[in-house]
């Protein structure tokens, strides 16, 4: 009597009867959990990185001889190779080791790429959270909690209503974004540079408030969005680093709505200083290129707005109320 197995080529049955790499990886660096195991096949996938390349590969699977064949193909191909490598591999790459597989089974052969691309990204997104934190910790223990700063920042939120369309200016990193998605409000963040937004928009994956912000890539002198979009347009740690500060000041009044507010914070002497006894310690040099907090809200007064400025341990807030 024949059976489903009597037309599978020989690759397809070693791999199903002697799956290679089958197991769990302790302390593993990346990890998968893929399919839905109460109505098919289901994967868990574990990988372990080093030097940037994955050393090893192991995982379980709950399904059919489809679902095993090919996720064994997937673990032998993952390792060795290169992240960017792994990540290029393809369903056709497993269906070409295995000499073709049924076309009704084909599906099969995704669960198991897809775990291994799942994977890479839990590792990146917890690889990217690691070096912040080692960041943060580096400034706290220089005296500057940088964490402790944006919430003080975020505070001021409290008074502008739920549905307020909020803009943030300068994401670098993320903290500020994730100070305010943490708090179930939703914002856009602009930087200039994309290797910036790429750090922050994993920092805000592994917060998982990546659903509440929205990333952009634009230059804050010269911004795409119409006048008027935000009731609130604010920034931090940001005017030091920049020229043009009176042409971003304009831009970050034109795109706020009437009645709407501006919060502008930045390093005070002792952020500065911080700043550059970290910089230098790394042989690098913190630049200052645009207005203090006293230089803005100078200018603002000028305009005829209205200020109000408060002081942290190292950084001064400037609450900007634009006219009607």
């Amino acid at each position: 009597m024949e059976t489903e197995f009597d037309y599978l080529n020989p690759k397809i049955i070693e791999h199903f009867t002697h799956p290679r790499n089958v197991g769990e990886i302790e302390n593993a660096d990346g990890t998968a959990n893929v399919g839905d195991p109460s109505c098919g096949d289901h994967i868990k996938v574990w990988i372990k990185i080093n030097d940037n390349t994955i050393v090893d590969f192991k995982y379980k699977v709950f399904g059919c001889w489809g679902a095993i064949s090919t996720t064994s193909v997937v673990s032998e191909l993952a390792i060795g190779k290169t992240l960017k490598e792994a990540a290029n591999l393809t369903d056709d790459d497993v269906i070409a080791v295995l000499g073709g597989i049924p076309e009704n089974k084909q599906h099969c052969s995704l669960l198991g790429i897809k775990g291994l691309r799942t994977a890479i990204a839990d590792y990146i997104v917890k690889d990217n959270h690691k070096r912040f934190l080692e960041r943060i910790e580096l400034y706290r223990s220089a005296g500057y909690d940088i964490p402790a700063a944006r919430e003080k920042i975020v505070q001021f939120l409290d008074n502008i209503p739920a549905e307020a369309k909020i803009l943030e200016i300068g994401t670098g990193k993320g903290h500020l974004a994730i100070a305010i998605a943490r708090r179930g409000r939703k914002c856009t963040s602009i930087d200039i540079s994309r290797e910036e937004l790429r750090f922050a928009r994993l920092n805000a994956i592994y917060a998982g408030v990546d659903d509440l912000i929205d990333f952009q890539l634009q230059d804050a002198r010269q911004m795409t969005f119409p006048a008027e979009s935000f009731d609130c347009v604010l920034t931090a740690a940001f005017f030091h680093h920049i020229e043009q500060s009176e042409v971003v000041l304009n831009e970050m009044l034109r795109v706020c709505k009437p009645s709407g507010e501006l919060i502008i914070s930045d390093l005070n002497e002792k952020g500065l200083k911080i700043m550059a006894q970290i910089h230098q310690k790394e042989g690098k040099e913190h630049v200052c290129l645009g207005w203090r907090i006293d230089e803005l809200e100078q200018w603002f007064k000028s305009k005829k707005l209205n200020c109000l400025k408060y002081s942290t341990d190292c950084e001064d807030i400037l609450i900007v109320k634009k006219n009607d």
